[in-house]
């Protein structure tokens, strides 16, 4: 009797249980579904410039306001990463108060499409084994390969040790690829992806054009549709993109602005483009002289040049022609190998690079460079090798350190002024805490001015060095040419972030190089820091000898002889924007020993 009740008070102990659970199950979904404020999934669209705007993510819509939050603390935004959006409203599109990049495997393919595979896979394929399919690739990874990509309107996960080839055209939003892959459910597991032949995702193999039936084209973009396909304006003329239309970015991201090289079939109106391509700044600077189809500038490094001076000169990597009507220019110092020059050039019809100029700006091999960065580790005492940035610095004691802004420590911002050694280490000259980010588009970037050298044989995607690091660039990577072409010895900017240990570059632009400017003054210090209305984000201008100058991240602050402070002396070395400013490649303090001459006396 006792056994039976003890049995019939545990069933109604377990009934109650259960029924507490199911209550408070319906109980707090009802709760969900009337306060719900959050979303979680793949982001379908978002704005074209900045992050204010129209955001689709997941299907849902939400619109972002100035006082929306924005974190980027699992990797930047873009099409087809994952994002959770705290949201307020009934309807859409939501107003979103916060959206923040997640990682990519706390997002699931629900509902997502099967991939299409190939003929030669199994369709009874068990869960695990590995298929194929072939598709256009409509999203993939901001930075690199590793991560989420769509493609053929599937969902795949590529991990850190997916292969990626690029055999037939880089792999490139519009492209053709074929997916290994494995996994019951998207996203699925990408082993490998390779870009193929357009013809392989369309079923047709483009005709091949009939002389006179094609036009090639060199110019800048003025629009083009977000999956590429579809209308096209460079240089104010429109062309159409379709499924065999072959794009190419190995000189670079497509961006309004650039310069691009076009194939077009003028057979339809508009004219249909047979293939589209990231060209080299210089390429869409011809002007209306004969024989002219490009133009530009370079600094770099002379790797060599011949006796008298003409004949054939290798600077930066490239070959330069002179004649009897090149302009020599050597007040700056001899020319000599691995002295830093400028090159004011042309581009013949037949390819050749013709220099109308060279001129020296500088006596010998630049050395020296600075960085804006996170400190993540530091020596004992200070003295050894400092981590800013993903990269090491090493102090001694020679080194200066400054704690203006904050003591130095780790998570602290800091500029660090370097030089390269005989080793090609990097000894760093002076550490110090400041608020700027070196002119970084996002907190979590990071910047460095320095020289490159080395890059890619082909085109500009791969690997760099820059002051002995490495950085590595990708299709998404954007290249800025306006201060001369990017080249061995170029000065450049470079913003990155470190992914994986690697230095992933967001976007590399050539800067005049310290000291290479047109025109060299000393004076007194006036005024330091002064902010005006044309000066950006992280510049200033400084007022010295009665002139104004604009200092950017990328000018040279050199203080290591003589503070640079109100009242004291300074070099500047100078030269004139296209809009009549002043800005300094290079400050350097000075101190200039007066001297007095006494009449003699003879007794």
């Amino acid at each position: 009797m006792h056994q039976a009740t003890t049995q019939r008070t545990r069933y109604t102990s377990v009934l109650m249980a259960v029924i507490f659970m199911l209550l408070a199950t319906a109980w707090s979904s009802q709760v969900a579904q009337a306060g719900q404020s959050e979303w979680k999934g793949r982001i379908d669209a978002m704005p074209a410039s900045g992050l204010q705007g129209d955001w689709i993510v997941a299907g849902k819509s939400f619109t972002a306001t100035d006082s929306t939050e924005f974190r980027t603390d699992k990797g930047d935004f873009a099409v087809g990463v994952c994002v959770e959006v705290e949201y307020v409203g009934d309807a859409e599109p939501f107003t979103a108060t916060r959206i923040a990049s997640k990682n990519q495997d706390d997002c699931t393919g629900n509902g997502a499409p099967t991939p299409s595979e190939t003929p030669s896979a199994t369709p009874s394929a068990t869960p695990g084994a590995e298929r194929e399919a072939y598709g256009l690739v409509q999203s993939m990874p901001a930075s690199g390969f590793v991560g989420a990509w769509t493609i053929g309107g599937v969902a795949y996960d590529a991990p850190a040790g997916a292969e990626f080839k690029q055999r037939h055209g880089p792999l490139a939003i519009g492209a053709c690829a074929k997916v290994h892959y494995s996994g019951a459910a998207a996203p699925f597991t990408a082993r490998e992806i390779e870009s193929r032949p357009a013809s392989d995702c369309s079923g047709t193999i483009p005709p091949t054009p009939t002389p006179g039936d094609e036009i090639e084209v060199h110019g800048r973009l003025d629009s083009f549709p977000a999956g590429l396909i579809g209308e096209w304006v460079v240089d104010g003329v429109t062309y159409t993109a379709d499924a065999n239309t072959e794009f190419k970015q190995k000189n670079g991201v497509f961006a309004v602005g650039v310069c691009v090289e076009l194939h077009a079939r003028t057979t339809t109106t508009p004219a249909t483009l047979r293939k589209i391509e990231t060209e080299r700044d210089h390429k869409c600077n011809g002007d209306d002289q004969s024989g002219v189809i490009g133009q530009g500038e370079l600094y770099g490094e002379v790797q060599s040049f011949p006796d008298g001076l003409i004949g054939e000169w290798n600077i930066a990597g490239i070959t330069f022609l002179t004649d009897s009507a090149t302009e020599f220019k050597q007040e700056k110092g001899p020319f000599a190998v691995g002295v830093t020059v400028k090159v004011h050039f042309v581009i013949r019809t037949n390819g050749d690079f013709y220099a109308r100029e060279i001129e020296t700006k500088s006596r010998e091999p630049q050395k020296n460079g600075h960085a804006f960065g996170i400190v993540e580790s530091i020596p004992a005492n200070r003295l050894g090798v400092w981590t800013i940035g993903g990269v090491e610095y090493t102090a001694n004691e020679q080194t200066r350190f400054k704690e203006k802004h904050g003591a130095l420590e780790v998570g602290a911002r800091v500029r660090v002024k370097y030089t390269i050694d005989s080793n090609g280490q990097r000894i760093a000259r002076k550490i110090e805490t400041t608020k700027s980010q070196g002119g970084a588009t996002q907190p979590n970037h990071l910047k460095v001015f320095g020289f490159v050298g080395q890059m890619p044989a082909d085109g500009l995607i791969g690997e760099w060095t820059i002051d002995n690091v490495v950085y590595v660039t990708d299709a998404s990577t954007r290249f800025k040419e306006e201060h001369g072409i990017l080249g061995v010895g170029a000065y450049v900017a470079v913003e990155y972030r470190v992914v994986n240990g690697q230095n992933l570059v967001h976007e590399i632009e050539t800067k005049v190089p310290p000291a290479a400017g047109t025109q060299t003054s000393i004076g007194v210090i006036n005024n330091i820091g002064g902010v005006t209305a044309a000066a950006a984000i992280d510049e200033e201008v400084w007022r010295i000898a009665g002139v104004d100058y604009l200092i950017t991240p990328a000018t040279d602050l050199d203080d290591l002889a003589t503070e640079l402070e109100v009242g004291n002396m300074a070099l500047i070395d100078s030269y004139q924007a296209a809009d009549g400013t002043r800005v300094a490649t290079q400050v350097r303090g000075v101190t200039i020993t007066p001297t007095v001459y006494l009449p003699a006396v003879q007794r």
